[in-house]
């Protein structure tokens, strides 16, 4: 998504580089495009239900039993993500129409902690959603407990039109609505409030993120600005915050990232189990390739025993996390590499 404000709001991914990844050298890995961003939460029924009420977001209907079922117990989606013994289940909140989607993702029976997300915190994820009109859109997400964390409690006006206010939704997760200067012609046809979505994270140290996402992986990487814009929208009083935005080859979507410098700030250290962790999927060519290379930039491999694995029914992957715990779910194609799960022979 190509966002028409110059006000980059937040996204997180940090690296200590590895001296293999020089400063503009081609990366090994070639990244195809973006998948879903995903949220971990507490109850996902619950979660769904905010998204609709809040946003009008289409979301699957429940059953007669009143909750959405746990899916079947998967041994390689397991291992992938680490949580062996886990129970599972996700589904998505979707704007028809748009590229508007945000999985939640619930899992228990293994250990796992509930974050109290701050955000100048390294490693806050952070969803943009793009509104045609501000006012009614923060009008329908209080009415579904959304609560305003912007001092005044008002959009904020910035010089460019745009107009801009952070909210925390029910999980207590943070959700900028952008009113961008001008927003699509629509013609007749009904539509919602909403009509895109972007990512914000917060970055422990800009230089060295852009570092790892250009070299490593192969963004493109935008220049830094230096603003005081995210300060009035958060009320932090930064000695210094500096925005920047990177994009996947393939993929229209810009991942934002702010560094807030003189406040306190702690890093995050999760598990892809917290609530309070994100992902975003990232399309591959080769996974064994990116696992190889974030290994030597000197990131984090979080699936089982550190290397991709076959996931049913045609998947290969590996949940790859920066250091600012933002987490990359890195999937490729592999015909006939994963076997298939096979139902459980009734007893006799």
């Amino acid at each position: 998504m190509r966002l028409t404000s110059r006000r980059i709001p937040v996204v997180v991914l940090v690296a200590a580089l590895g001296s293999s990844a020089a400063v503009g050298q081609t990366p090994a890995v070639k990244v195809l495009g973006t998948g879903s961003f995903t949220e971990f939460v507490e109850n996902m029924d619950r979660s769904l239900a905010f998204f609709h009420d809040a946003f009008g977001m289409e979301v699957p209907a429940l059953p007669a039993s009143g909750e959405r079922e746990y899916n079947r117990p998967n041994p390689q989606l397991f291992t992938w993500f680490d949580i062996a013994g886990a129970k599972e289940r996700h589904q998505s909140a979707r704007v028809t129409g748009t590229r508007v989607t945000v999985e939640l993702m619930e899992i228990q029976n293994v250990p796992h902690q509930t974050i109290n997300l701050r955000i100048q915190d390294p490693g806050n994820a952070t969803l943009v959603l793009m509104v045609r009109d501000i006012d009614a859109a923060l009008a329908r997400a209080t009415q579904a407990r959304a609560t305003v964390e912007t001092p005044g409690g008002k959009p904020v006006n910035f010089a460019d039109g745009t107009r801009a206010i952070l909210i925390r939704d029910i999980d207590r997760r943070f959700i900028e609505l952008r009113q961008p200067p001008s927003v699509p012609v629509t013609g007749t046809a009904p539509v919602g409030d909403i009509f895109d979505m972007g990512l914000l994270i917060t970055v422990n140290d800009m230089d060295e993120t852009k570092r790892v996402y250009r070299d490593v992986l192969g963004f493109t990487v935008e220049d830094n600005t230096v603003s005081n814009m995210m300060g009035t929208l958060t009320g932090i009083q930064a000695s210094s915050i500096r925005q920047s935005r990177v994009q996947a080859p393939g993929s229209m979507l810009w991942i934002e990232l702010v560094e807030f410098k003189g406040v306190d700030r702690t890093p995050l250290h999760l598990r892809i189990q917290d609530r309070g962790a994100a992902r975003l999927q990232l399309r591959v060519q080769d996974v064994d390739a990116v696992v190889t290379a974030v290994k030597a930039a000197g990131l984090k491999v979080a699936t089982e025993s550190g290397v991709a694995v076959p996931v049913p029914p045609n998947l290969k992957g590996a949940v790859v996390v920066d250091p600012n715990n933002f987490f990359l779910t890195a999937y490729a194609q592999c015909d006939g590499c994963a076997p298939a799960i096979l139902p459980a022979v009734p007893a006799r």
